[in-house]
């Protein structure tokens, strides 16, 4: 007995649930994404995002970390990245929608050099430090971390286009 063919709905609810996107929305997200990167490089608004690395990464975790921010898309592969040496920051973080810290030193970091009216409007990710990141359950909670922060950047477009 063969089971029946689920239905157009239950499979797209069921592909969402999981965390699928299909290939024909990818592209269209792509294509959005780098629109999106064309306006924040033009200067018409905030980044979308800055990375915010502790230093010191070994050469095996820095590649790591380049093909994850690859496979995330433009948005976050074109992103600043800027490394916590010590306790501070390198450099001074331009605005931006979120700031991706790789660990609590580094969101610590963070929060004393960001003004208040920046920390009002962006959204502060708190991921898993970069060895974390070799691990399936990092990966994983960054993943999931990510496709949050693209949901409510979406919505929130909606709502304001």
């Amino acid at each position: 007995m063969m089971p029946e063919a689920a239905s157009v709905e239950h499979r797209q609810h069921v592909l969402r649930a999981l965390g699928v996107t299909p290939y024909r929305l990818r592209r269209e997200m792509a294509a959005r994404s780098t629109t999106e990167t064309a306006a924040t490089a033009a200067g018409d608004g905030p980044a979308a995002c800055v990375w915010i690395l502790p230093s010191g990464c070994d050469a095996r975790q820095s590649a790591l970390l380049e093909h994850i921010k690859h496979a995330l898309g433009p948005v976050f592969a074109q992103a600043a990245q800027i490394e916590v040496v010590g306790d501070e920051l390198a450099t001074q973080p331009p605005a931006a929608r979120a700031y991706l810290a790789l660990g609590e030193a580094q969101a610590r970091a963070l929060g004393r050099v960001l003004s208040v009216d920046v920390m009002a409007r962006a959204e502060v990710v708190l991921l898993d430090r970069p060895d974390a990141l070799l691990r399936a359950e990092g990966k994983r909670r960054l993943w999931q971390a990510v496709a949050g922060l693209r949901r409510r950047w979406l919505d929130s477009d909606e709502r304001a286009g």
